[in-house]
């Protein structure tokens, strides 16, 4: 685990580094007392641990100025001054750890990061020779950002909003990686999507995203009742 601290109270730093020691085992901390420049931290963080007020400057701020280069960014605030804790929503931290009560509010951010990263799942696929293009032979994805899956001779093709990539694993195991996650269902036997994504809906045809036909997905009455019942539970939760 990969852990970014800017927090000017040496102190809190402390009882964070060993709480996060204590409670994850193995963590990798990047501490700094007052806002660092992009250049000086690393590519990817799994948490962002950020004091509300850093000196004269804002914790607020500075996380809506990196958060176009951390797409991902989960994000707790902490702070003294309980109050500041409506100002901080605009930006949508997991957690907010009040240093006045920083061991129950710690134990609060554990939970719910912990139901967060089982929601929050990232997937790595092999991928094709024909996707081969830089010599990587990998790709990992979070697993909500997959609109549809696409199974392929034996191969599936994963749509994402910026890229399609055909990849080596089966449509069976494709549902095993996300099994706890209640979006994605299988409507074909050819086709499981993410209904987080769907944009319309007829009798026999699914749109994702929009109305294009490129992001079309057939319903086969095979799983027709099936995806009604699930599209409607997951609609009410």
């Amino acid at each position: 685990m990969k852990c970014l601290i800017i927090d000017d109270d040496k102190s809190c730093i402390d009882i964070l580094e060993t709480k996060l020691k204590a409670h994850f085992g193995n963590v990798e901390l990047d501490i700094f007392q007052k806002p660092p420049h992009i250049d000086e931290l690393q590519t990817e963080y799994d948490l962002f641990f950020m004091d509300v007020l850093l000196g004269d400057e804002s914790g607020i701020d500075y996380a809506n100025s990196i958060k176009d280069y951390y797409s991902h960014m989960t994000l707790v605030f902490l702070s003294h001054q309980d109050n500041l804790i409506f100002k901080t929503q605009k930006i949508s931290p997991i957690c907010f750890i009040r240093k006045s009560n920083f061991d129950e509010d710690f134990q609060m951010f554990c939970a719910v990061y912990e139901n967060k990263q089982r929601e929050n799942i990232k997937i790595t696929f092999q991928l094709h020779s024909s996707e081969n293009k830089t010599n990587e032979t990998s790709i990992t994805l979070h697993a909500n950002d997959i609109i549809y899956v696409e199974c392929y001779s034996h191969e599936l093709i994963i749509h994402t909003h910026k890229n399609e990539y055909i990849v080596k694993m089966t449509l069976k195991e494709f549902l095993k990686n996300v099994k706890t996650l209640k979006c994605f269902t299988q409507v074909h036997r050819s086709y499981v999507i993410n209904m987080d994504y769907i944009y319309s809906r007829s009798k026999t045809i699914i749109h994702m995203i929009n109305d294009d036909p490129k992001n079309e997905v057939p319903i086969s009455k095979r799983y027709k009742r099936s995806f009604n019942d699930t599209y409607g539970e997951f609609q009410l939760s």
